[in-house]
């Protein structure tokens, strides 16, 4: 403001001035928040992997199950460091999947499809095979991301 305007107002008029002033800039802020993502908001898709477990606490031959975002993932680990992750439902009827170590296979208890642990239909009454994911270990903790697009 100009000094000759300042020398005009009086204190009441330079503190309704601050006070529109700060109303404003809150409101501003306000509406920028509501309109603007929270720094919080987690998308599953955009995350580069998901953790399955500490590897001491993860036995061979045993799996486990791992949400990631509304997927979840069916991890089996079949010999010391060697980790296999297809989805966790079968494509057929969207029952639950689970690990029989003793066939070394994923199996549907519903609808009695077998696969591999690569997701191929071994024996069933569908052909569609289940989504992959690529398993790798990182300073003692087993992860599971997105397929590699050449595998």
């Amino acid at each position: 403001m100009p000094p000759k305007l300042l020398s005009k107002l009086s204190l009441n008029d330079l503190l309704l001035v601050g006070v529109l002033a700060f109303s404003l800039t809150l409101g501003v802020l306000i509406v920028s928040a509501y309109f603007m993502p929270s720094q919080q908001l987690e998308l599953p898709r955009l995350q580069p992997a998901v953790r399955v477990a500490d590897v001491d606490n993860f036995r061979v031959g045993t799996s486990r199950r791992v949400s990631w975002g509304d997927r979840l993932i069916l991890v089996v680990h079949r010999t010391p460091g060697e980790y296999f992750a297809v989805q966790g439902t079968a494509s057929s009827d969207g029952c639950l999947l689970r690990w029989d170590a003793d066939a070394m296979r994923v199996v549907s208890p519903c609808s009695y499809v077998v696969y591999d642990l690569r997701g191929n239909v071994v024996a069933g009454l569908t052909t569609a095979p289940l989504a992959q994911y690529r398993v790798f270990e990182r300073e003692a903790v087993v992860y599971v991301a997105e397929a590699d697009h050449g595998s």
